[in-house]
């Protein structure tokens, strides 16, 4: 088993995707996986239902749902309402730390 760190954005938070798992100080929440899982089981760990994730990312960094994960990661799931957003500081490149491009070497 490994444990990874979902943050659920905008409407996928809101409309209460997350119960049930155990909250971080950071609003994370932490979830338990089985080795070699990838971006969609976390997406399904999380009982959010795949068409309600427009973009996915690992540790701040843009990814496909079947990227695999490691232990430790921080995945974050972001609905069409945000997506938006997150593209727009790829392009304003805010100096945030945020890697769009891929995830490359983790």
């Amino acid at each position: 088993m490994m444990t990874v760190d979902v943050l659920l954005s905008g409407r996928l938070k809101l409309d209460g995707y997350g119960r049930g798992h155990a909250m971080n100080a950071d609003s994370t929440y932490r979830l338990a996986l089985g080795e070699g899982s990838t971006v969609r089981d976390v997406i399904g760990g999380m009982g959010v239902p795949s068409e309600q994730v427009t973009m996915t990312m690992i540790n701040g960094c843009q990814c496909p749902a079947e990227e695999k994960i490691k232990s430790g990661d921080r995945v974050i799931l972001i609905p069409r309402d945000v997506a938006a957003l997150w593209r727009g500081l790829k392009l304003q490149n805010l100096g945030m730390g945020i890697g769009f491009d891929s995830h490359g070497e983790r």
